[in-house]
């Protein structure tokens, strides 16, 4: 998939949902995930602690931002409609933006995560672009997470483990053809 056409309808038509689960605002209802356990993973795998300013990039409606205790969060979504629900029910610093292309000067944050998001991209440039922003604007650290490797659709971007040699490589929290990948900086 070429654009991001066709995941942005999508994204902005669960923002605009009547909904105030944030899981389902997420995209996680028909899914096996624990949102609450993924985000302690992440906490886990960052070492974010009370005090780091950290990004979350691809954050919608706050699924996971709802349990990440840290000194300052932000989140980064290029869903309007999905930016105004994460503010109106976790009051957090949301913007509009996109993956490839953050308004953040360099080393901006301490720890920046994407989670669930780049299986969404329209191709591997711009998986390369948004990449190489995460750890531009990140001082410590840099997670990406569920990453698949296969797909039951085929509008689904794939990954290989073998493009992240430099990284730390996990299994996927919940499902077994995706992979997450960290990298200290």
């Amino acid at each position: 998939m070429e654009d991001m056409t066709y995941w942005k309808e999508v994204w902005e038509r669960k923002g605009n949902s009547n909904t105030s689960c944030l899981e389902e605002l997420d995209g996680y209802e028909d899914t096996t995930a624990n949102v609450k356990e993924i985000a302690a993973q992440i906490v886990k795998e960052l070492d974010i602690k009370e005090t780091d300013r950290v990004l979350e990039v691809a954050c919608g409606a706050g699924g996971l931002a709802q349990y990440i205790n840290c000194g300052e969060y932000v989140g980064v979504d290029y869903s309007t409609s999905l930016v105004k629900k994460h503010i109106q029910f976790l009051n957090n610093s949301v913007l509009h933006g996109e993956a490839n292309d953050l308004i953040f000067k360099d080393k901006t944050f301490d720890k920046v995560f994407c989670f669930g998001a780049f299986h969404y991209f329209p191709n591997q440039e711009y998986a390369m672009q948004a990449i190489n922003e995460l750890k531009r604007i990140a001082k410590e650290a840099v997670f990406i997470g569920d990453l698949p490797v296969t797909s039951h659709r085929e509008e689904h971007l794939l990954y290989n483990k073998k493009d992240f040699k430099d990284w730390n490589i996990t299994d996927g929290y919940y499902n077994p053809c995706r992979f997450n990948v960290s990298l200290k900086l």
